[in-house]
């Protein structure tokens, strides 16, 4: 697709974001708002021209959009879905631009977090991704560049839900889709998604795998794994709480059935963040009393005993 292209008389294409094996995504403007608002539009073109293909593709289309878009208004920290629609037997999802940068430029190699600074991440993270497994949705791609900081709160923003892959899912010529299309990134992606089986705690391993990431400053395809069990070897390379290092280690396991089931059990594992301190109430100093509130003064005195002078007088005439 051109830059300047418009789609339904309404996006205006102004360049390419990314492009992957199942589609393209591009930064386009909203001609139909006041100040032409940036969104953005992602792009399915199915590579199979079969009939059949094409109509289980935009029944996958269909499901993948009404996902996207409870997600989107349910939280704010999963970019909103603004339209789908279908041209030319070609599928288009547009989304909310989210103006920040990914994670990719804070967790980097050779950089250690402090067990706090990634504890907080995890949490962030995993709130965000209860959300998501509540509705029986996986993400299967969760890595520093699909989690985004938003300048405008620092808030983590989970992208790129694999719309486009989803609908991708291999369809034979009877219409059958298969168990599931492999999706992932090397290092983050377990057997079990690896094999087309992915699950929620495949999600969780990916978290998992980012945060001794953080801690370690070592790439996770990059780390060792025991040869007799498939487990990942970390706690070398990391400066870690035992607490924190048995939750990470139960997050990475090799076997599914040994890690958190979902990401809601992961995030309850996690200490809790710690309580603001009560801030002191500013105390006013007592002023000390004045010495015309403590004894009258001799003046005052004097009026009072010639007052009462008076008032005695008076009785006597009477």
């Amino acid at each position: 697709m051109f830059v300047g292209t418009v789609l339904r008389n309404c996006y205006k294409i102004v360049r390419l974001l990314g492009s992957g094996g199942f589609g393209d995504t591009y930064l386009a403007e909203n001609l139909d708002l006041p100040g032409h608002p940036l969104c953005v539009v992602k792009h399915l073109k199915p590579k199979d021209p079969n009939p059949v293909v094409l109509q289980v593709a935009r029944r996958l289309f269909e499901s993948e959009a009404q996902v996207l878009y409870r997600l989107g208004h349910e939280n704010n920290q999963i970019p909103r879905l603004f339209a789908h629609f279908e041209e030319k037997g070609e599928f288009y999802l547009v989304q909310e631009y989210v103006e920040g940068n990914d994670l990719s430029s804070e967790v980097t190699v050779g950089k250690r977090w402090s067990e706090q600074e990634v504890t907080q991440l995890l949490r962030e993270i995993l709130e965000v991704l209860t959300v998501v497994h509540k509705h029986n949705i996986i993400h299967r791609d969760i890595k520093p560049q699909n989690l985004m900081r938003r300048r405008e709160d620092s808030k983590i923003i989970l992208i790129d839900f694999g719309a486009v892959k989803e609908i991708s899912t291999l369809v034979n010529i009877q219409g059958q889709t298969s168990a599931s299309v492999v999706i992932g990134s090397a290092g983050y992606m377990p057997s079990e998604q690896a094999s087309g089986y992915p699950k929620p705690s495949s999600d969780v391993y990916a978290v998992g795998m980012l945060a001794i990431f953080a801690l370690t400053g070592i790439q996770p395809h990059e780390l060792p794994r025991d040869p007799t069990n498939g487990e990942v070897i970390w706690r070398n390379w990391a400066n870690v709480s035992e607490k924190l290092a048995d939750i990470l280690t139960k997050m990475v396991r090799y076997r599914f059935s040994e890690r958190y089931p979902s990401a809601a059990e992961a995030l309850e594992a996690l200490p809790a963040p710690p309580k603001p301190k009560p801030q002191p109430t500013p105390q006013l100093k007592s002023q000390p009393a004045s010495q015309s509130t403590l004894q009258p003064t001799p003046i005052l005195r004097r009026q009072v005993i010639q007052t009462l002078g008076l008032i005695g007088t008076g009785v006597g005439l009477g």
